[in-house]
């Protein structure tokens, strides 16, 4: 680590272990907004990054203070967990080695890790909206340095380490603290719709607006597809709002319409489309189609028990930079099929939750969350998460889905 990383990380754990709970979810956004993930420290093979760090603090906390709460695990949380053990256990057969062991036991204490933390901080709508407003907080914080970055061609965060802004294909993309400028771009994308969702419900309504503001300011800078795309999704399916009591209508039509073009128009395969996907220019939307289509010609090899490399496919397709194809690839059909399992019901139960809500300012809250779960539906065909920030944003927000259907099971949602 460098020095400026190593003290602010000691810093965030101090504030993790002994400031008051309500202020737990500061140290872990912080961190994510500000630190390169690629700053860790080694106790023997194993590695440490800053939010690992966090989350060892974090459940040193609960434990020693006591503040653990009475959850009931539910159904979704079952999913959650069930995608984590499935993807673990068939990557170890797959490999058969201790180190491929060690690598899911990894995996297993960053996402259960981190979702027991961000389940126990949720224990009302207030946490949810405090939640948000830390992060529009940080963006606001973070949009002058990636502007800085963005005409100086050099990052202010690289003094906490090196960052993936740089120059691709005549055009420099600005990253953050992030891994890369994709990564960076899809972070603030999806938070778009609860920043828009706390203005609509007048939470916090001067810091969201702003929030937004240095949101999208982010997301250009990024100058990457991906991210715009998402946003395009968004827009789309918030303009669905006055409609989302025919959630499933929808769903069904847009299934309809993607068949219909697969087997009665296009030429190509429907996810051919992706290759047409092309904003800011030097897009590699025809490399994702080749990804995802040699994916499709190659089932017999990662079906069962995923496979070891995906090399031979063709050029450059060891880079999996499709989420869909990655959970095939490392964990086969069964983690696969949890995997779309789980985003299904993330998106049935917030949406339901704004229905029941609709009385309620913190309907918007519910509904911004759905948007947000399919602003990442729609990501994960441009970018496999990496890095653990993203991932980070990822399990924090599943675990607000987790505390909705929570609600529902103990009756305080009349959520049928």
């Amino acid at each position: 680590m460098t020095p400026a990383s190593l003290t602010l990380t000691f810093l965030l754990v101090v504030s993790c272990l002994f400031l008051p709970k309500r202020y737990l979810l500061w140290s872990f956004i912080l961190a994510a907004c500000l630190v390169p993930m690629n700053q860790r420290t080694y106790i023997g093979s194993l590695d440490f990054t800053v939010l690992r760090i966090l989350v060892l603090a974090g459940v040193l906390r609960i434990v020693l203070r006591g503040e653990a709460e009475a959850i009931r695990w539910n159904g979704f949380d079952k999913l959650v967990l069930a995608w984590n053990v499935s993807n673990a256990i068939i990557y170890t057969i797959q490999w058969g080695t201790l180190n491929a062991f060690i690598n899911r036991c990894g995996f297993m204490y960053d996402s259960l890790g981190m979702y027991w933390l961000f389940r126990h901080f949720f224990r009302s709508f207030e946490d949810i909206t405090e939640a948000i407003k830390i992060f529009a907080i940080c963006a606001i914080i973070s949009a002058p340095l990636v502007a800085a970055e963005k005409f100086r061609q050099s990052s202010p965060f690289s003094v906490f380490g090196p960052t993936g802004a740089r120059f691709h294909r005549g055009r420099f993309r600005c990253a953050g603290a992030f891994p890369h400028y994709i990564i960076m771009g899809c972070f603030w994308a999806s938070m778009l719709p609860l920043f828009y969702s706390t203005l609509k419900a007048k939470f916090n309504p001067r810091v969201s607006k702003i929030g937004i503001g240095a949101a999208g300011l982010m997301i250009y800078f990024s100058a990457s597809s991906t991210p715009l795309l998402t946003v395009g999704a968004i827009i789309a399916f918030w303009l669905c709002y006055r409609y989302r009591q025919k959630g499933w209508i929808i769903f069904t039509s847009i299934c309809l319409v993607l068949g219909i073009l697969h087997f009665f128009i296009m030429e190509k395969p429907v996810w051919h489309l992706m290759a047409r996907a092309n904003i800011f220019g030097g897009s590699t939307g025809w490399f994702r189609y080749f990804l995802f289509n040699e994916f499709i010609n190659h089932t017999s090899e990662w079906f069962f028990f995923g496979v070891k490399s995906t090399a031979h496919w063709g050029r450059g397709l060891f880079d999996l930079t499709n989420q869909y194809v990655l959970e095939g690839v490392r964990g086969g059909i069964l983690t696969l099929l949890i995997f779309i399992v789980m985003l299904y019901n993330a998106v049935k139960i917030s949406g339901k939750a704004s229905l029941i809500l609709a009385e309620q300012p913190i309907h918007w809250i519910a509904w911004g969350l759905c948007i947000s779960i399919i602003g990442h539906i729609v990501t994960f065909w441009g970018v496999s998460y990496f890095g653990g920030q993203i991932l980070m944003l990822f399990y924090m927000q599943l675990a607000m889905v987790g505390f909705f259907k929570e609600c529902n099971e103990n009756s305080l949602l009349p959520i049928k």
